[in-house]
């Protein structure tokens, strides 16, 4: 008897079990991990797979026919434009939006001069996110040309596409970069000092950075699916606004 009920459970389990392909901007790397810790303490038999990269990266993978179920972008155009050329079945839906700092190694004078320090002859390479395909560079790109540093300072700037990357040329280099703030979690000790490691980038110098995401018909007929975006939407924003993002 007891036998019969414990197959039984385990094939409801199998039955309610899913798994989650997700293609993910690259700024939600950070702490992406502790959000699919936290959904797994509800839905322990959900199995989520991350792909990170840019969103501009990821949306041309999509119009060359990678499968997924969630598209998380960094901003809502390309998940719109996904949606629009029939690779998605949902237009673009807010579920956070970001922020941008300044990293550097270590400079008293950061909290007063903040994007203006970029001028110091010290520092002699900028890095910042792909500003082709990452609209976390795109966003850096525009608030240096509000703050009118961006001719002063151009070559100087590099672009990565991978966040640690640019903080380890921050803080073993002597070097500066511009990244999400959900970055500061992770810089360590000795090196996350505000006002003069890293400081807010003044967010009325860039467009706000919506982050969209959609769905392909076939992440819309899973119930797993369904039920991660609730937590996403709900739950899930307790660590978002815990990295930064509002």
């Amino acid at each position: 008897m007891y036998r019969y009920i414990l197959v039984i459970t385990i094939l409801i389990n199998s039955i309610l079990a899913d798994e989650i392909k997700i293609l993910s901007a690259a700024n939600l790397k950070f702490f992406f991990s502790d959000i699919v810790k936290d959904y797994n303490k509800k839905y322990p038999n959900d199995i989520i797979n991350v792909e990170f990269d840019s969103s501009g990266s990821l949306s041309k993978s999509i119009q060359s026919g990678t499968s997924y179920d969630i598209f998380l972008a960094a901003n809502m155009r390309y998940p719109q434009t996904i949606y629009e050329l029939g690779y998605s079945v949902i237009p673009a839906k807010l579920y956070t939006t970001g922020s941008l700092i300044l990293l550097v190694a270590k400079y008293k004078e950061l909290s007063s001069k903040k994007l203006l320090i970029l001028e110091d002859p010290r520092i002699k390479e900028i890095t910042i996110a792909n500003k082709q395909t990452a609209p976390y560079g795109m966003a850096a790109i525009q608030a240096l040309k509000q703050e009118k540093v961006y001719n002063k300072i151009k070559s100087k700037l590099y672009y990565s596409t991978d966040a640690s990357t640019i903080i380890g040329d921050v803080l073993w280099y002597g070097h500066a970069g511009i990244l999400p703030k959900s970055a500061v979690n992770f810089l360590p000790r000795g090196y996350n000092i505000e006002g003069e490691n890293w400081v807010n980038i003044d967010q009325e110098l860039y467009t706000p950075i919506e982050q969209g995401f959609t769905v392909s018909k076939e992440g819309s007929k899973k119930q797993s699916v369904k039920r991660f975006l609730k937590y996403l939407l709900d739950d899930g924003q307790k660590i978002f606004k815990k990295n930064g993002y509002k």
